[in-house]
């Protein structure tokens, strides 16, 4: 057998197979292919372009996708080199708002104080005046006190001394007053 040593391992076996049985033809039979394998090989086919068209979609989405982050950060980048010196002018202008506020609540601090220092001399002044319109109107009741009795004394003293007037007048001689000479009139009606 030199030819079966010069075959290849692989291809020994069928040859020595056919060497041994030179008279028997082996027929193998292969099956009509139908309409559902047609279409199954075409379903497959089909199958792979779409995954390749749905990889080719991919591949153009992510490098869109890519290429729209590059200018997002681009954009980005441009605003916050523009936007630096805002954000710098707001931080200053935080700080002197901050300053300013700290100012007014001193002054409201000092205007608050003055204005209790203010309140307290004021009720000070007020109860010292009351207390001496109070002492003011006790002397205007003695003193109103002491005019009515006075008032009331000097009219008890005239009238006193105009009856003794009359009394001794009405004694004279020849001398009687004009109240007596009128009729109907009697000098004990100014009593």
């Amino acid at each position: 057998m030199p030819l079966a040593n010069a075959t290849p391992w692989f291809l020994s076996v069928p040859v020595l197979q056919a060497a041994s049985f030179p008279d028997t033809l082996i027929a193998r039979t292969i099956p009509d292919r139908g309409v559902l394998e047609w279409t199954s090989g075409i379903l497959q086919i089909v199958v792979l372009l779409l995954a390749v068209g749905a990889l080719i979609a991919l591949i153009l989405l992510l490098m869109a996708l890519r290429d729209g982050v590059h200018r997002l950060n681009a954009t980005v980048s441009a605003l916050s080199t523009e936007t630096k010196p805002l954000l710098a002018h707001a931080t200053a202008m935080s700080s002197d708002a901050r300053a300013m506020v700290a100012l007014v609540r001193e002054d409201v601090a000092k205007v608050s104080q003055a204005a209790g220092a203010i309140g307290e001399e004021l009720r000070y002044a007020a109860e010292t005046t009351a207390q001496r319109v109070d002492d003011v109107n006790a002397v205007l009741d003695v003193l109103q006190d002491e005019l009515e009795d006075t008032a009331i004394s000097a009219v008890s003293a005239l009238r006193g001394a105009r009856l003794g007037v009359r009394a001794v007048a009405s004694r004279l001689p020849g001398r009687r007053s004009k109240r007596s000479r009128r009729p109907g009139t009697n000098d004990d009606d100014d009593t």
